[in-house]
């Protein structure tokens, strides 16, 4: 499936970095120190970090499942670099419809991308359709020395385990 999922179908442009995992519909903040190591990590500049800019066709996860007849999602792994929340817009109707059991996703408490969240940023699309949040790994992180921040975070849904 070459596309990627937001809130929307629409066409969005996407900004393709030099480690490919660090690539996002967010543009990076330039001038962190984040960029700076990442930059010196893959023998470039800074400005040269994101290496194309490329037009990608998004769906919503809502339409995809509807389209391709899909009845459950044992796990959804949403980790979109600070594109979180529109992928979890895009999916509230396979949410309210009990149809994803795991989430796990990401959450930056770093300046790396334009944008950032908080926890209830990402719980508000999940709380009240029976998500509670059952692990924190964090990766990569380092709090006192200001290196980058975030978390890979696991949300459980007990209707779709029929658990009391």
């Amino acid at each position: 499936n070459n596309l990627g999922l937001g809130e929307k179908k629409e066409e969005k442009e996407f900004n393709i970095t030099a480690k490919s995992s660090n690539s996002s519909f967010i543009n990076i903040n330039p001038n962190t120190k984040w960029l700076r190591k990442r930059s010196e990590q893959h023998n470039t500049s800074m400005k040269g970090y994101v290496v194309e800019k490329k037009m990608v066709q998004i769906d919503t996860l809502d339409h995809y499942v509807s389209e391709n007849q899909i009845h459950k999602i044992d796990l959804l792994k949403i980790d979109t670099q600070g594109y979180e929340d529109k992928v979890l817009k895009g999916s509230l109707e396979t949410i309210k419809k009990n149809k994803i059991g795991i989430i796990l996703t990401e959450i930056m408490f770093d300046d790396v991308y334009d944008k950032y969240f908080s926890f209830n940023d990402i719980e508000k699309y999940l709380l009240p359709f029976g998500f509670r949040m059952v692990g924190i790994n964090l990766v990569n992180n380092n709090l006192f020395s200001g290196l980058l921040f975030f978390a890979d975070v696991m949300y459980f849904n007990k209707k779709y385990f029929k658990i009391k």
